[in-house]
């Protein structure tokens, strides 16, 4: 693994401003995001703290597939009707 962390850091200089491969600066930070996490990390805890609990987010997640199984229903039967 260090062999492509050296790789990757090499080839920096190529992606950065002024590089021959400038444009393609955010495919080599996304491939080098994808492989390695960055040096600095979350300490804390990245939860948002305010007043919706667990239990009404998933009430508005219910409310809001409401049409779309209304809709999967819908084009379920027509579907079925429609072959017959």
């Amino acid at each position: 693994m260090e062999f492509f962390r050296y790789l990757l850091e090499s080839q920096r200089k190529h992606f950065e401003k002024g590089g021959k491969l400038e444009r393609f600066y955010y495919v080599y930070e996304a491939t080098e995001e994808f492989l390695y996490t960055k040096g600095r990390v979350t300490e804390s805890a990245p939860h948002v703290r305010d007043a919706i609990d667990l239990k009404r987010v998933m009430i508005t997640v219910v409310v809001a597939l409401i049409p779309v199984v209304l809709f999967a229903i819908y084009n379920t039967g027509y579907q079925a009707n429609k072959a017959l």
